[in-house]
Parts: structure tokens; sequence; C-alpha cells
């Protein structure tokens, strides 16, 4: 029981943390006319999009599905405290 309670908090943490420091969930919905649709889920709900706000690249993707971080590794909130200057 206790084992299963800590794989649980680290697995709580570690997303919480990955979301903090700027991580994404990323999908890519492929279009019929070769574009796509790419939404990127963050913690971060009012961040503007590029090119004002940060660009997410993906670092890991699997089919349709990535986990993304800021293109220059710098965590959004530090952007708020710059005034919005990502």
């Amino acid at each position: 029981m206790h084992l299963l309670l800590r794989v649980t908090a680290i697995t709580i943490w570690t997303v919480c943390l990955y979301g903090a420091l700027g991580g994404a969930f990323a999908y890519r919905e492929n279009l019929p006319s070769g574009l796509y649709n790419r939404y990127v889920l963050t913690m971060y709900k009012t961040l503007p999009p590029p090119p004002r706000g940060p660009a997410y690249c993906d670092f890991l993707s699997i089919a349709s599905h990535a986990l993304a971080a800021p293109c220059d590794f710098k965590p959004p909130f530090i952007g708020w405290l710059q005034g919005g200057r990502y």
C-alpha cells in the first residue's frame, strides 16, 4: 500500500513540475488538405500564440501525440514576471 501511495505521489508531482516549468502535451490533427491543426495543452491558459508568445517544440513524439517544451527552454512564468515579454 505504501509503495502504491509513493508511486502515485511521484507521478502527480512529476506532471505538476513538468507543467510549471513550461512543459506541454501536444496533439497533431492531420487535415485532408495536407495541412494540420496542432493543439498544445499547458497549465498556462492565457499565453499568447507565437510570435508574441512562446513557441513550443516537440521533444518526444508518438504518432500524433507529443510532449513539448518551449523552444528556448524558458518557462512561461518568466515572461509574465518580465511584463509579458516572452
